[in-house]
């Protein structure tokens, strides 16, 4: 066996076992110039892997989130701004019609709506205009 190769341990499954013993055997039948290239492969892997662990992995700095974050949501506040339908004049109070038809109400009197045209609501009542018999 190879010292590299760690000591399988005592609670491995049938199919682990068997899978170790194939790998192995399939390493020990390389050729001793494929078993130095993967050897150089490998050591040169970890020696990057070793000169790279000093640094940090990207990540946006901490400096430039809230200034992205304030500008996002001022682009929000601008886009629902103008996108929002005009609001058009304020509506007054209480319109003019709406005034006289509450002192119309609040009077007395009847509207007089009888006195412009009196032979047009005399027809509207006949019967003849209704469709009946008569």
């Amino acid at each position: 066996m190879n010292p590299d190769t760690p000591t399988p341990p005592q609670a491995d499954t049938a199919l682990e076992r068997r899978s170790r013993e194939l790998l192995l055997a399939s390493a020990e039948s390389l050729d001793a110039r494929t078993r130095s290239r993967l050897n150089q492969a490998r050591q040169a892997a970890l020696a990057a892997q070793a000169a790279h662990a000093g640094e940090r992995p990207f990540r946006v700095p901490g400096r430039w989130l809230p200034a992205g974050a304030l500008a996002a949501a001022a682009a929000l506040a601008i886009a629902v701004f103008i996108a929002r339908p005009g609001a058009g004049p304020a509506t007054p109070l209480a319109d003019a019609t709406v005034v006289e038809d509450a002192e119309l109400l609040a009077s007395g009197e009847g509207p007089e709506l009888y006195a412009d045209d009196a032979d047009f609501y005399e027809w509207a009542d006949s019967d003849d205009a209704a469709g009946g018999e008569g």
